[in-house]
């Protein structure tokens, strides 16, 4: 007798006939009716994890899920759902340098991306400016242009520098830093696939001892807008490149020794918030722009591996002071090996997670639950700028299978 029908019906679960393991088992009647209709299971397919592995392993199970999942009405269904783009990893330095943030069988090969075919030749930490809503943006110094790039189809535009910012001085003496941002106001548009949308560069320029100037290109109308401009107290700009910090309505740039260089997009102006008073620490590296509940702007200052975290609040005056919060994040004991020192190399808006270098590597902070993640390991400081990346990876985009 076949081993499966010794087992008494309700006395446990028989076992599976090896002989007839491979073979297809009809599905059960309501399941079977529901799976049949296309409707139903869209609604159970769209709500697949978000991973990068989630609609590639489901449409190999039938050429109709096939077929569903690659339907470019399913995926902005999908997006739509999920809304937040997972992070796919990082851009470490530069474009060419990709560090996964996911483990197997979601993650991303570093040989995914590649850097456009207009700034191959220059592989520097100068050209590459960051990452947001899917888009990437390089400067490229000696065209005097920036490329607005998306990594995972390899699609660019350029777009050449305004011509205020042609200036012959500007070339040898200035810091420079610029960004893309997606800027559809469609009732349920999802950022992470935006590049046929309209989108804004920002471009910053900063001389020695001289006004910092700013920029702002529409896609939409292929115009640059008109030049704002802010005088800054600090005696250069020696890390402009940081990466900025959106919040609100508000792009946010850390400048040399903890100040920070605002650009308003609703009221079209530059301005400059200095840092707190208390702090006289000049190191770029100590400090961290964060994007705060309710859209606030913070900064984290990390003094002898311990985070102070400050929230720019209006006071009773309606004046916009630094608050020093209460909260503190002590670095010692969070990771495997003491730490003698620890510098802010990268952040993650979306996510309010910190990126540290440490003589074990980097890290990864999240600054509300304070949980820690150990994503490079090594056995130096490295200073390279680590810039997040965060995109919708979908059916037809396979992600790495092996670990």
């Amino acid at each position: 007798m076949d081993a499966a029908a010794e087992v008494p019906q309700g006395q446990g679960s028989p076992r599976v006939d090896r002989k007839r393991r491979g073979r297809s088992v009809p599905l059960a009647g309501p399941v079977s009716k529901v799976l049949g209709y296309d409707n139903l299971l869209i609604e159970i397919l769209v709500r697949l994890p978000p991973k990068p592995s989630s609609l590639p392993r489901a449409s190999v199970v039938c050429k109709r899920w096939g077929s569903i999942l690659s339907d470019p009405q399913f995926l902005k269904r999908f997006r739509e759902h999920h809304r937040k783009p997972p992070l796919l990893g990082f851009f470490r330095g530069y474009a060419k340098n990709f560090i996964p943030a996911m483990d197997s069988p979601d993650r991303i090969p570093a040989a995914r991306f590649s850097l456009p075919k207009s700034s191959i030749p220059y592989h520097t930490d100068e050209a590459y400016m960051g990452c947001r809503h899917g888009l990437s943006l390089l400067i490229n110094m000696h065209k005097r242009e920036t490329v607005v790039w998306d990594p995972l189809t390899g699609e660019e535009r350029i777009v050449a520098f305004p011509p205020g910012f042609n200036s012959t001085l500007m070339w040898s003496y200035s810091g420079w830093h610029g960004t893309v941002l997606c800027v559809n106001a469609e009732d349920g548009h999802v950022h992470g696939d935006c590049f046929s949308s309209p989108f804004k560069l920002v471009l910053v320029c900063a001389e020695y001892n001289t006004p910092a100037l700013c920029s702002v290109y529409d896609s939409a109308s292929d115009v640059w807008g008109d030049i704002f401009s802010t005088m800054t107290i600090t005696a250069g700009m020696s890390r402009l490149r940081r990466p900025s910090t959106l919040v609100g309505n508000a792009l946010c740039l850390l400048i040399s020794g903890g100040d920070v260089l605002v650009f308003d997009f609703e009221m079209q102006s530059l301005s400059l918030s200095e840092k707190p008073v208390e702090n006289h620490g000049t190191d770029d590296w100590y400090f961290q722009l964060l994007r705060m509940e309710n859209d606030g702007l913070g900064l984290a200052i990390l003094l002898d591996l311990t985070i102070k975290l400050w929230e720019r609040k209006s006071n009773c005056d309606g004046v916009f002071e630094w608050v020093l919060l209460q909260k503190t994040i002590p670095l010692e004991g969070m990771v495997p090996r003491r730490m003698d020192s620890a510098l802010f190399v990268g952040y993650d808006e979306d996510a309010n997670v910190i990126v540290l270098t440490t003589i074990t590597g980097n890290f990864t902070l999240q600054v509300d639950s304070m949980q820690i993640k150990h994503i490079v390991k090594r056995n130096n400081i490295c200073l390279d700028t680590f810039y997040p990346y965060r995109n919708f990876y979908t059916a037809g985009r396979r992600a790495e299978t092996q670990p």
